[in-house]
Order: C-alpha cells, then structure tokens, then sequence
C-alpha cells in the first residue's frame, strides 16, 4: 500500500494539472481544495520539488507549478519520488536492489522471480497513466460515498 504522504502527493500534483494557464497556485489553495493539512503538504512540495516534479515561486503571485506538461510526468515517478522503489523485496528492484541474504539461487528464486514478475506489471502501468490522464479520468468518475465508479 502506498502511503498517506504519497497519495497526497499525487492528490496536489493532479490539482496543479488541472489548472489551465499554468499560473503559480499557492499551497493555502492547493491545501484547501484538497484536503491537505497545509504543514504536512509543504514538506510534500518539498519533496516534489526536489524530485524536479514541480517548482516554486516566490512573491504575491507565487506558488506550484508543475515543472514540466502534465503528459510527461507519470504516476510511476511520483510514487518512486515519494515512497522509492515500487518493488516489493529489495532483490526484485531495478535501482535500489539488495540481496534478500536467504536465498540459495537468485536466478532459479521463485519468491525473487514472482515480485520481480509484479514489479514490473505494476511499473509499466504506473508508468503508462500521467497526471494529464488521470486529470481527464477524476474529471469523469463521479465519487460516490468514496468509491469511484466506473462511467456508465
């Protein structure tokens, strides 16, 4: 499961997306329309700008933008950005891979084998939706109750 932290981070960053005209939102707005405690999302923002997601602007008419279009940034790269690999067993990662240390043979583990096998279904979607698709998929799926359904 993904953290709190990172689903507000996909939350903040699908809101920047839907904003037409790229102009700076401020993190009071971003916090508010989002339900976002505004201390938590600042470190957020941090986060994300350190991760070249976004960036900031100072002044009376600062705030977020998104640091390139939303069609090039992929809800697979906020989730590494926010959680680090999206493997599930440190040997099945691509970039942060680890040794499990009880294994008796990487190349014939089925454990190893199986998660790598998830890892990379999980990556190649996450990768493959962006925060301009699921902008145009939130504006469609109405919420009812907290669960999405799908359009009729």
């Amino acid at each position: 499961m993904i953290s709190q932290k990172t689903r507000y981070a996909l939350r903040a960053l699908l809101f920047l997306a839907e904003q037409t005209g790229g102009a700076p939102v401020q993190l009071a707005r971003i916090a508010s329309t989002q339900n976002v405690p505004s201390k938590y999302l600042e470190l957020i923002m941090l986060d994300l700008k350190k991760a070249g997601l976004i960036t900031s602007q100072r002044g009376p008419k600062g705030g977020y933008v998104l640091n390139r279009p939303a069609t090039d940034i992929s809800f697979g790269q906020i989730v590494r950005a926010m959680e680090g690999p999206i493997a599930l067993i440190p040997c099945a990662s691509v970039n942060f891979y680890a040794p499990c240390g009880d294994c008796h043979d990487e190349a014939t583990c089925a454990i190893r084998r199986a998660f790598a096998e998830l890892r990379d279904r999980s990556t190649e979607i996450l990768d493959g939706i962006s925060l301009a698709e699921g902008a145009v998929f939130e504006q469609r799926m109405p919420a009812t109750n907290g669960i999405e359904q799908a359009p009729v």
